[in-house]
């Protein structure tokens, strides 16, 4: 075995694309290590990835040549291989020949072990490895072809792999290719009219550090021999190749600043080289900014951790890829930026408060929702309306109604800001702030004119858990609710659905969103979805025939992977949205907590259910879905089996308490059900008989239909 280091220098990687990258590059080469026949007894285990904005670098052991392989060739059947006198035929001789042996060379084998008596002719033919040096530059041409980049760009690149063009991230600058110490030969081409150029940039020993440190030796070739001379050889020049040293000099010099812990510190690892925090101020007379606006400037616009003093944000950290020798300079660039968004942010936080926000909603005839479905200023009348038409329904408190109406109404007013034109990040957030600072008298719809466009996030503890409570949170859901059903109505109204990857008005987020109200924040029992679906649909009469049904799917589907992102299993969630009573639609709470039980019950007595799943699959196979319930008749029972069974589940037809006491009942159902099918012919010839055992299969499968759908657990479909 012998080290090989390959390391792919480029133009700066988007840092968001970086650890992605980096993992799959490991897996990328381990498995075709395997494929090319260089890999060790260790699996995957000895290779290392470490990158940088302008780099990826793995280093790993690989033999110095493949082994030796056999390859089986196989011929025609020996009956067709001999003739009747035992002479071999034109097939056996022309098979011979073609692999440079005699016939007697070859050896009688079946072909397939299943049937030992069919035998036919084999040749095994030895196969030598290629020595290291001459696989590498196909596994490195393979490991490029196979990184894979949310968007590819065309650098007039060429691999001479028989594939041609090479689209990559961003344009390769340098490869550094050594195994063993030694230059693996690799060339990359131009791309001339489609076809192949001139060289392009060839392998070599030699990797480049920081674009400008050390001050005048920056960017600098420098060869290396191995993976650990290049970390030791790049941090010489001020790049850091393992992002966790990265991750850990700049938590460091947060905490030393007493800067909390931010997301923004994770992204800043795969922005730099070289990381360097500064600190900055944020100037007094803008510190009374909402703590929101002061975030959006510094988080969103310029990637700084707001770092907060007495109640307020009065410093900032920044990233820089520097060695920190002209830190001043820096700070007061970074610090006039600030101030100059600030000051636009103070005359807008200024100038729009002089207007009520109610004043607003009229504005927004001229804001357009989307060409097809009108303004935003319609959208909030079918907003009120859908609020009006859940305490119609009985989904909201009498109490709640003209709170909830009015955040409805209000809740898209802010769009006609000038702060919220210049940051639209703060859509929904400033309608809160202004109603917060107009003196608006109802904290509760400031709060959920606030929070409406949440939740945006699948996880129970993301926004906005813990910032709504009491009748705020109930404002909140209304408002919420009727909002992501407004638009995802309207844009399935239109035909416009999410395809693949294809989800540009972010209608998935809008219906994951929908199901966590439900789930999350909704008081009580939560409302019937699909009735809410229909109501929604009821402002866009044009609708395309199917529009309902089509939502009703997609909310399904997305009940279903918010329930699997919270670690239920998939066979779990479906078997617990296939429950009749009530459906799924009707209370997606209930399948949250039918989910739950099942689960627990399921991690106790595993093997009973799936049992009871494929009985349950086989009556539900038997039975017609059209036909109508008809009522059991005992004195129709002719075996012992339908006896016990019809008994069994009379005693459990009332069964009470939560979902997981009955599932732990239904399980004493496993014995009879099981004795029913091994001892009784339900197509019976009889059809009053037929009739009635089928009576009993039905009522036996309405018990579980209740709870769950039996037949989608253990992967029985």
């Amino acid at each position: 075995m012998a080290e090989l280091l390959i390391e792919i220098g480029f133009e700066e990687m988007p840092a968001s694309w970086l650890p992605a990258l980096g993992e799959g590059f490991a897996s990328a080469f381990a498995s075709l290590r395997e494929k090319h026949g260089l890999g060790g007894d260790g699996g995957a285990s000895d290779v290392r990835v470490m990158w940088g904005p302008r780099r990826l670098a793995l280093g790993a052991s690989v033999r110095e040549r493949q082994a030796d392989a056999e390859t089986l060739v196989w011929g025609p059947a020996l009956k067709q291989a001999k003739d009747a006198a035992g002479a071999w035929t034109k097939a056996a001789e022309g098979f011979a020949k073609k692999n440079a042996v005699a016939p007697d060379a070859l050896e009688v084998r079946p072909k397939d072990p299943a049937k030992p008596d069919e035998l036919n002719l084999l040749f095994v033919k030895a196969v030598p490895g290629r020595p290291a040096a001459d696989v590498l530059p196909e596994l490195l041409a393979a490991l490029l072809r196979s990184l894979a980049f949310p968007k590819r760009m065309s650098w007039d690149a060429w691999l001479d792999d028989g594939k041609g063009a090479f689209p990559f991230g961003r344009p390769i600058r340098w490869i550094v290719a050594l195994h063993g110490g030694a230059v693996i030969p690799f060339e990359i081409f131009e791309l001339v009219n489609g076809t192949k150029g001139p060289s392009l940039l060839k392998s070599g020993r030699a990797t480049h550090g920081h674009r400008f440190l050390p001050r005048g030796a920056g960017a600098a070739p420098v060869e290396v021999r191995g993976f650990d001379d290049l970390v030791a050889k790049l941090r010489e020049r001020h790049v850091l190749l393992d992002p966790a040293e990265r991750a850990a000099r700049i938590a460091a010099a947060l905490k030393a600043a007493d800067a909390p812990e931010h997301e923004i510190a994770g992204e800043w690892r795969d922005l730099v080289e070289w990381p360097a925090v500064l600190i900055g101020s944020v100037p007094e007379e803008f510190r009374s900014l909402p703590s929101e606006v002061l975030e959006t400037v510094l988080v969103h616009h310029q990637k700084y951790v707001p770092i907060p003093e007495g109640g307020t944000i009065a410093r900032f950290a920044a990233v820089t890829n520097t060695d920190g020798a002209a830190g001043a300079a820096i700070v007061a660039g970074m610090e006039r930026v600030v101030v100059a968004r600030l000051r636009d942010a103070a005359f807008f936080w200024s100038e729009d408060r002089k207007r009520p926000l109610a004043d607003r909603v009229a504005d927004l005839e001229g804001v357009t929702f989307h060409r097809e479905l009108g303004s935003y200023r319609q959208k909030a009348e079918r907003l009120v309306k859908l609020v009006d038409a859940m305490a119609a329904a009985g989904a909201l408190a009498k109490e709640d109604v003209d709170g909830a109406s009015e955040a409805a109404r209000l809740c898209k007013a802010d769009l006609t800001t000038a702060m919220v034109r210049e940051f639209t990040e703060l859509q929904g957030v400033m309608g809160g702030r202004y109603l917060e600072a107009q003196g608006h008298p109802d904290a509760d719809v400031a709060a959920a004119v606030r929070w409406h466009y949440h939740p945006v996030s699948v996880e129970e503890t993301a926004a906005p858990a813990g910032a709504v409570a009491g009748r705020g949170e109930r404002l909140f859901a209304a408002v919420s609710l009727a909002d992501k059903l407004d638009t995802l109505a309207g844009y399935f109204s239109i035909g416009e659905t999410p395809t693949g990857s294809r989800d540009p008005y972010g209608l998935r987020r809008a219906g994951q969103g929908t199901i966590r109200v439900l789930l999350d924040f909704w008081p009580g029992a939560s409302p019937d979805l699909r009735a809410l679906v229909r109501g929604a649909l009821e402002a866009f009469p044009a609708a395309k025939p199917g529009t309902a049904e089509a939502l009703d799917t997609f909310l399904l589907e997305r009940l279903e992977a918010v329930l699997a992102s919270r670690g239920f299993a998939v066979d779990v969630v479906r078997a617990a949205i296939g429950a009749a009573e009530p459906a799924a639609l009707e209370s997606p709470r209930e399948v949250l907590l039918r989910a739950r039980a099942l689960a627990h019950v399921l991690g106790e007595a595993r093997a009973d259910f799936e049992s009871l799943a494929v009985a349950f699959k086989r009556a539900r196979n038997i039975l017609d879905k059209d036909a109508p319930a008809a009522a059991v008749d005992p004195t129709l029972f002719d075996h012992d089996a339908e006896r016990e069974l019809h008994a069994a589940v009379a005693a459990l037809a009332g069964a009470a308490g939560d979902y997981a006491a009955r599932l732990v009942a239904l399980r004493t159902l496993r014995a009879p059900v099981d004795g029913f099918f091994d001892q009784v012919l339900v197509m019976a010839e009889d059809a009053r008989v037929r009739g009635n055992r089928l009576a009993l299969l039905r009522e036996t499968l309405g018990l579980f239909y209740r709870i769950a759908d039996l037949s989608r657990l253990g992967g029985i479909a």
